[in-house]
């Protein structure tokens, strides 16, 4: 079928409505098997606990991991988790105690609570603090709370999901930074192509001496969330549903159905013969970050990293679309965007 007949039918009777789960082109709806886990944390309560569903689902399979998790013996298969993967199974656990008797809520959700109210409403920190302190205030004297905005992010950056700064040249040329193999930057005070400088100039007579960097981007690391992903039963199993679910009627419902993943798979039989391994797909675009109108133009670049081992309906939501890096303005031309994604 031409694809001008495709878009006069979608112009005419406009997309199938609730066609969430591609049904009719052979996907499957998957049926979640946390009913006996309700009782550990508590149920759901509504659309505005989603977010937070991800966090629970972590915990959820921690639990079963840690029970499963022993050193293998004639009578099982299973292999001892390492010490990294360990110590964080362990940490989860400790942190998923109940704010009290018969809490619906633990104190990891509680502080992953108040981390998004200031990351959803840019909420100040002191106004974090008194909520913390107005919880404490009307919660059981032998409550799990948070007694502070700075115990919430103490706990939550625990689990290794941390944001990098790195400073880069103000014309977007190069970044300052060392990655352990080819690259050895980080020590430098200005642009090896522009000779612009990395820091700002000091006042004279200024007692802070600590260096101020012109432009810094921030980095977060991709390799920890996909270790995450391989970490939960629920998402490690669907890891491997573009090898399972390939197309043989030439319907194209994902992009392993394409000519150009079939092509990569015979240029690199090695890396296509493990369907464990993981295709990410990246995208950027500006954007102006003010809601307020400027006279001076400003535009925002965030990278987003999405692993296409996943079925459509996955890949596609906002849960797995990840922000690996925001590129900063006020201007970046788009032919130096590559040496943002060097990291």
């Amino acid at each position: 079928m031409e694809d001008r007949v495709v878009k006069i039918h979608l112009y005419k009777h406009d997309f199938h409505p609730n066609y969430w789960i591609w049904t009719d082109h052979g996907e499957q709806i998957v049926k979640d098997d946390l009913d006996n886990n309700n009782d550990c944390i508590g149920t759901t309560r509504g659309v505005e606990d989603d977010q937070f569903l991800s966090m629970q689902d972590m915990v959820y399979d921690a639990l079963r991991q840690q029970q499963s998790s022993q050193p293998p013996s004639s009578n099982t298969m299973e292999e001892a988790s390492n010490e990294q993967t360990q110590r964080f199974y362990n940490l989860l656990l400790d942190a998923n105690t109940s704010l009290y008797e018969r809490a619906l809520d633990s104190k990891l959700s509680m502080c992953v609570k108040l981390l998004a109210c200031k990351s959803n409403w840019n909420v100040p920190d002191q106004c974090l603090e008194f909520i913390s302190k107005m919880l404490l205030d009307v919660a059981p004297t032998n409550s799990n709370l948070p007694k502070s905005y700075y115990d919430s992010k103490r706990l939550v950056s625990k689990l290794g999901l941390e944001a990098k700064r790195i400073d880069c040249c103000v014309n977007g040329c190069m970044l300052f930074y060392d990655n352990g193999s080819d690259k050895n930057d980080g020590a430098l005070l200005e642009c090896k192509f522009c000779h612009k400088p990395r820091y700002r100039d000091h006042n004279t007579g200024a007692s802070n001496k600590k260096l101020v960097p012109v432009k810094a981007m921030f980095y977060l690391p991709i390799i920890p969330r996909l270790q995450r992903m391989y970490a939960s039963t629920q998402t490690a199993r669907e890891m491997t549903w573009h090898y399972d679910n390939k197309s043989n009627n030439g319907v194209l419902r994902h992009p392993c159905d394409a000519e150009a993943w079939k092509h990569f798979d015979k240029v690199y039989p090695d890396f296509a013969v493990e369907p464990r391994n993981v295709w990410l797909g990246l995208c950027s675009d500006g954007f102006n970050p003010y809601v307020q109108a400027s006279n001076a133009p400003y535009s925002c670049w965030p990278i987003i990293v999405t692993p296409y081992n996943l079925s459509p309906e996955m890949c596609m939501s906002k849960p797995y679309m990840f922000l690996s890096c925001l590129i900063p303005g006020p201007s970046i031309r788009k032919l130096v965007l590559m040496s943002f994604w060097s990291p």
